[in-house]
C-alpha cells in the first residue's frame, strides 16, 4: 500500500500530532508500507529526505500567517494552495493508494476526490468543531468551541503583531466554514482517545459512522533515574495549557525545604524566580531531546495542569515514561491515559490551583527512592497497555477499510 500524507509540519517540529506522525511512519515502514510526506521545510532542512527502507519526505517552502518559525495557523495551506496545483504533488495523488491527513491540510481533500483516491484525517486536536482547534472559550473559560472574542483575545496573546493578529482574524472569518466543510469530506476519522471523539461528535453526528478510536503511538523515551525532589511542567506561557494555575499553585505550596521547579517553552533565555516559600522557578527555552533528558533528572513530579480537554496528551505520556509522579487535569484523553494507574498519580479539577497545590504537597512529600520505584511501575504499566503494534494494526485497518468504501 502506498500511502501520501499532508501535514503542515513533521517532527521535531510541532507538538503531539506531529510526534505521532512521526511514530506511525516509522510504524508503517517497518510493516512495509511505502510513505510519502509532503510537509513544510524549515531553514537548514533538505528538501528531500529518506527515512527508513520505504519513507520519503519532501519538504516545500511555505509561507504562514505570521513570521515565526513554527506552526502557526491551520489555514496557512490556504496561502500555499498553489502546491497543490504542481505537477508533482498531482503525481503524487495518481500513484498514492490512500491520503492520510494527520495535521489538518484540509484543502487537499477535494483534489484527492478527483484523483478518486480514499482520505483519512487523524483527529489530534478540535480543529473541526472550534476556532481554536481546543474546543475551550478562554472568554467564558469552560469547554466549548471558542467565541469570536476568545479567537481574537488568543490570537493577541500569541500574535501580538497587529498585522498578523488582524489577517489571521480575516481568514479565520473568511474560511473557517468552507475549511471545516472540506475536511467532512473525509473517508474516516481517527480520534486519539473516547473523550475526544464524544466532545467532536456532541458538535458533529453526521460523522458518526466514519469515526474510529486508535490510542497514539508511545514514543521510545528511556527511563531518567529520579534523584531530585523537582516539578516539571511542559506547556509554555499558553493560559489553556494551566501555565497561570500552575505558577499559583507552586506560590501556595508548603514544601519541607527548597523546592526547584522547572518550566519549558516559558522563556527565550533562561530565568530564574525564588518565592518567599522556598520554591524556586527555572522559566526555559524549548530544549533538544538531550537537554530535555538532563532536565528530567532532577524532576520526580511532571504537571499537566490544562484547562482544556487534551485529546490525549503527549506531555504525560512523556513524564510516565521517564519514570516521574504525574498529576494532571481531570479532563479531555487525560483520565483514559492513566486508567488503572493505582499509585503515583493525581487527577485533579482543571483550574484549582489549591488542589494542585495540595497534590504537589503530598507527591514532594515522598522520599525520591519511592517515587523512583513508583515511576518504573507506572512505566512499565503503560507500555503493555498502550502497545505500538497495536495501535499500527488499528491505523492499518482504517486505511483498507476506506480503500473498500473507493
Amino acid at each position: 500500500m502506498r500511502i501520501l500524507v499532508f501535514s503542515q509540519g513533521f517532527y521535531p517540529h510541532g507538538g503531539g500530532a506531529e510526534l505521532a506522525t512521526w511514530q506511525y511512519s516509522r510504524l508503517l515502514d517497518a510493516n512495509g508500507f511505502e510513505t510519502r510526506i509532503v510537509t513544510r521545510q524549515f531553514p537548514g532542512e533538505p528538501s528531500v529526505q529518506f527515512v527508513g527502507k520505504r519513507t520519503v519526505i519532501y519538504r516545500i517552502p511555505m509561507r504562514t500567517v505570521g513570521t515565526y518559525d513554527e506552526l502557526q495557523s491551520r489555514y496557512d495551506d490556504l496561502l500555499n494552495i498553489g502546491v497543490l496545483g504542481t505537477s508533482f504533488v498531482n503525481r503524487l495523488f495518481s500513484e498514492s493508494d490512500v491520503v492520510y491527513l494527520p495535521s489538518q491540510w484540509y484543502s487537499s481533500i477535494p483534489l484527492a476526490r478527483i484523483h478518486r483516491k480514499p482520505v483519512v484525517v487523524h483527529v489530534h486536536a478540535y480543529d473541526l468543531t472550534c476556532r481554536l482547534s481546543q474546543m475551550y472559550d478562554l472568554v467564558e473559560q469552560g469547554v466549548r468551541p471558542a467565541s469570536r472574542k476568545a479567537f481574537l483575545i488568543h490570537e493577541m496573546i500569541e500574535r501580538r503583531s497587529p498585522v498578523t493578529v488582524a489577517i489571521s482574524s480575516m481568514v479565520n472569518e473568511l474560511f473557517s466554514k468552507y475549511y471545516i466543510a472540506a475536511g467532512l469530506l473525509a473517508d474516516a476519522f481517527v480520534f486519539v482517545s473516547n473523550a475526544q471523539m464524544n466532545l467532536v461528535l456532541s458538535r458533529l453526528p453526521q460523522i458518526k459512522n466514519k469515526g474510529r478510536v486508535i490510542y497514539n503511538p508511545c514514543p521510545e523515551r528511556a527511563l531518567v533515574e529520579t534523584r531530585h525532589k523537582g516539578i516539571g511542567y511542559f506547556g509554555g506561557r499558553n493560559l489553556a495549557k494551566g501555565f497561570n494555575v500552575f505558577v499559583r499553585a507552586l506560590q501556595s505550596l508548603n514544601p519541607r525545604g527548597i523546592v526547584e521547579a522547572y518550566m519549558t517553552m516559558t522563556s527565550a533565555q533562561p530565568m530564574r524566580k525564588e518565592f518567599d516559600n522556598g520554591v524556586s522557578i527555572n522559566f526555559l527555552p524549548k530544549l533538544k531531546q538531550d537537554d530535555f533528558r538532563k532536565m528530567m533528572t532532577k524532576l520526580s513530579v511532571g504537571v499537566v495542569p490544562s484547562l482544556w480537554p487534551e485529546t490525549w496528551g503527549y506531555a504525560l505520556m512523556d513524564s510516565i515514561l521517564y519514570g516521574k509522579l504525574v498529576i494532571a487535569s481531570n479532563i479531555g484523553g487525560m483520565p483514559e491515559m492513566v486508567e488503572g494507574l493505582r499509585s503515583g498519580v493525581r487527577l485533579v479539577k482543571p483550574g484549582d490551583s489549591e488542589e494542585l497545590a495540595d497534590a504537589l504537597d503530598s507527591f514532594l512529600a515522598i522520599d525520591v527512592e519511592q517515587a523512583a520505584e513508583i515511576g518504573a511501575h507506572n512505566r512499565d504499566f503503560i507500555l503493555k497497555r498502550f502497545d505500538n503494534k497495536r495501535s499500527v494494526e488499528s491505523l492499518i485497518r482504517v486505511f483498507h477499510e476506506a480503500m473498500a468504501k473507493k
